[in-house]
């Protein structure tokens, strides 16, 4: 298939006279989609890569997508009214029972590891068909968030797993009287890879994957009749390939290869703040951090003094300026300050002399030991940032110990709490409570707030703005929690905000590119001039 889109392609190009416009879309990943099953992984290269494919009751957006609208008929039961005249794939019409079953598979352990929505699906006691054009969704306790958590239930056929004739009975383990599903393999394989979305899948591995347009889609057909996507994961390669021809678009051009770009009539580059905000996570444990010491004994990092002391010596107008060129913005909360209904902050300072004298004042003069780590092939610039904060922060009398490694290894250690102090990104579509109710709220499986709080940290203040957050139905008043929820823990600091990313892509100049907040790149962003 691939040979058939080259061939499409040159076709194309020698019928405009040998121009470069051509029907196939070739775009350069700068790492790899992990499958082409829906469920299983997150991460913006995962998620870009399959919105292609499967689509979702709710659209990134937070509109309607397979769905055209939703009913509240208690604070614990809401009606979702799917889109009529939308056929998967394989021509097959999509249904209620296509929801039901996709929240089993959801539910539904793979090789005994749970998959990406489990933990928000946790607050659902039933997913029900009524008729062929609506589900109804129970739940626990109010839980308007499970709305906007719908954008990732991927929406599969029943026909792709054995499923006994008769409804589908939701339960929480994902069995539902379903005697099996489609495996990894089955998926990659193309099998079970039946989506309703704009692309069809013709081939995947992680280093090249195509797709071809869905000609029946219910929506606006894309204008590419293919897209050809490449994983390559070291910069200098995507670049040389963007100038060579081999690619249309890349993503994550450095700072270096924006700057090469000037002057240079045939390329350019499209740039958007992004969702993500790149910040030190700090274990707050009174018990003591991994990797941290004091001469004293005690738990330097369970000290919001020695926190914000830490936070002080950073220059983050430094670290956008000199080492992004201005493509990312100086951090003030955990959530980017540009998102809508993101609460009003101030700037957060640099003084380093300050930052001494309340290290003193904390208790550590000579300051203490801290192991700091930072995976080496994650973010654009991380390794270089990390440097950077690691030399900020020796410079207040901090003596840190620096461990760049893998993501690979570093995403084991990270899960394992084996990190006292680490560097991470983090962006979610939950607008300016994006990590906030995962990261810092205490554990509460009910309302599914806690889950990734490896900071340890615990507030009465916080836990109660965002638990009101959680099941806030009002967009005003859930914004008012919010801020309540972001001013506590910016004034406990159990983790220090440093930057907002921009996405950047660097691509032919004939082509513009539409980017999106949330750092997928996809087809529907790219179209000509």
């Amino acid at each position: 298939m691939k040979k058939t889109f080259t061939t499409l392609a040159a076709v194309a190009a020698v019928a405009l006279g040998g121009a470069a416009q051509a029907d196939v879309l070739r775009m350069a990943y700068s790492s790899a989609p992990r499958s082409v099953d829906p469920y299983p992984f997150g991460g913006a290269t995962t998620a870009g890569y399959k919105e292609h494919i499967y689509e979702a009751l709710v659209g990134h957006d937070d509109q309607p997508l397979l769905s055209t609208g939703w009913t509240w008929n208690s604070p614990t039961s809401l009606t979702v009214q799917l889109r009529e005249g939308v056929k998967f794939h394989n021509g097959e019409p999509f249904t209620a029972r296509d929801v039901v079953y996709s929240a089993c598979r959801m539910m539904f352990k793979i090789d005994d590891k749970r998959n990406l929505l489990t933990s928000s699906m946790g607050p659902l006691t039933d997913v029900v068909a009524e008729g062929d054009h609506a589900v109804r969704f129970e739940t626990k306790n109010p839980y308007p968030l499970w709305i906007q958590k719908m954008k990732f239930l991927s929406i599969l056929s029943a026909s792709g797993g054995s499923v006994p004739d008769g409804p589908i009975t939701y339960d929480a383990t994902g069995d539902c009287g379903i005697t099996a599903y489609p495996t990894r393999d089955d998926f990659e394989n193309g099998d079970a890879a039946v989506g309703t979305g704009p692309f069809k899948h013709v081939s995947f591995a992680k280093e090249f994957a195509v797709m071809e347009r869905n000609d029946d889609y219910w929506g606006e057909a894309s204008k590419w009749e293919g897209v050809e996507i490449s994983s390559v994961s070291n910069s200098g390669a995507r670049f040389a390939g963007l100038l060579a021809g081999d690619y249309d678009l890349i993503e994550n051009p450095t700072s270096e290869d924006i700057t090469a770009l000037d002057g240079n009539d045939d390329f350019d580059f499209s740039s958007k703040p992004a969702w993500r905000t790149m910040f030190v996570v700090l274990d707050v444990n009174a018990e003591g951090a991994p990797g941290v010491s004091a001469a004293d004994g005690s738990a330097p990092l369970a000290n919001a003094k020695v926190r914000h002391a830490m936070s002080l010596a950073i220059n983050r107008d430094a670290i956008t300026d000199r080492l992004f060129g201005g493509n990312a913005a100086p951090a003030n909360q955990y959530s980017p300050s540009y998102r809508a209904g993101a609460p009003e902050m101030p700037a957060l300072e640099y003084d380093a002399d300050k930052a001494k004298a309340l290290l003193a004042e904390a208790g550590y003069p000579d300051g203490f030991t801290l192991q700091f780590n930072a995976p080496s092939d994650r973010y654009p610039n991380g390794t270089r940032v990390a440097q950077a904060l690691a030399q900020y922060w020796s410079r207040i009398g901090i003596t840190v110990e620096l461990n760049t490694q893998p993501w690979s290894v570093f995403a084991k250690a990270r899960k394992a709490r084996e990190m006292g102090a680490f560097f991470y990104g983090w962006g979610h579509p939950q607008g300016p409570a994006q990590m906030i109710s995962f990261a810092f709220a205490t554990r509460d499986k009910d309302l599914g707030l806690g889950s990734s709080n490896y900071s340890n940290y615990s507030s009465e203040a916080f836990d109660a703005a965002i638990k009101a957050w959680a099941v806030e139905t009002d967009a005003a008043k859930a914004d008012e929690h919010v801020g309540n929820a972001m001013r506590a823990a910016m004034a406990d600091m159990p983790g220090i905000p440093v930057y907002y990313t921009h996405s950047l892509w660097a691509h032919r100049a004939d082509l513009t590119v539409d980017g999106r907040q949330d750092e997928r790149t996809s087809a529907f962003m790219v179209s000509y001039k």
